[in-house]
């Protein structure tokens, strides 16, 4: 329910593929295979097979593994922060509810033969209901700062200060195109600038409340440059 009516319900993907596959370069991180296997997941699917639960468009996933991953040597590093890429599998229930169902918690390899991703599934007894909690919760630190520092400050505020300073540069006030623009680009540059004095500053309320610390901006600056589009967000 958190991760429909909370604040990042957009992260939720339909899956097409099992297991996923990460983007990242393998030269550099590793394997981009996960370590999700279809055992994790069958006996959640009500009979089905992880194909047909594909196929009917029962299975979803909020995969922070990608954005993370790079920058999980640094934020382990700093005091008093830990963290992993995560990735979670829903199923849409008869009930039409999302459940979760496995959570994959990665971490950098540090050797060949290191053990850099494991996968917890739904809880079946009081040992597995603590690691589904821990899991639980390192994916709401993931989702979190996904929400924070991709899908907010960049996605709504920092991506559209280029067309609002366009805008004013360019085009009339008497423009049809600017006074439909002008009451959605009201206050924006302010609410930016205050944003950098108070919270996106160095050792600011973002970098003292979110898992990734100093390391924050950065993670913005990355998501906009692999992530981003104009032809796919504009």
């Amino acid at each position: 329910r958190q991760a429909i009516a909370g604040v990042n319900p957009v992260s939720i993907e339909r899956m097409t593929v099992f297991p996923p596959v990460s983007k990242l370069d393998p030269e550099i991180y590793g394997p981009q295979e996960s370590a999700l296997k279809e055992e994790h997941i069958l006996g959640y699917l009500n009979g089905m097979t992880v194909q047909q639960a594909l196929d009917e468009n029962k299975l979803f996933m909020v995969d922070h593994h990608d954005v993370y991953l790079p920058f999980l040597d640094k934020i382990n590093a700093l005091d008093g922060r830990k963290a992993y890429a995560t990735r979670t599998i829903f199923v849409l229930t008869p009930r039409e509810t999302l459940k979760p169902i496995a959570i994959e918690l990665s971490l950098p390899q540090s050797g060949p033969r290191s053990r850099s991703k494991r996968v917890v599934t739904a809880p079946v007894d009081a040992t597995t209901n603590w690691l589904w909690q821990l899991a639980k919760a390192h994916v709401c630190s993931n989702d979190a700062g996904v929400h924070q520092l991709v899908n907010h400050w960049l996605r709504t505020h920092a991506c559209t200060e280029p067309f609002i300073l366009s805008a004013h540069r360019q085009l009339s006030a008497m423009h049809p195109i600017f006074k439909l623009l002008d009451p959605h680009m009201r206050y924006t540059l302010e609410i930016n600038a205050l944003a950098r004095q108070n919270l996106i500053n160095a050792d600011g309320v973002i970098e003292a409340c979110f898992t990734p610390g100093r390391y924050c901006m950065e993670m913005s600056a990355v998501a906009y440059k692999n992530f981003w589009r104009f032809d796919m967000e504009g």
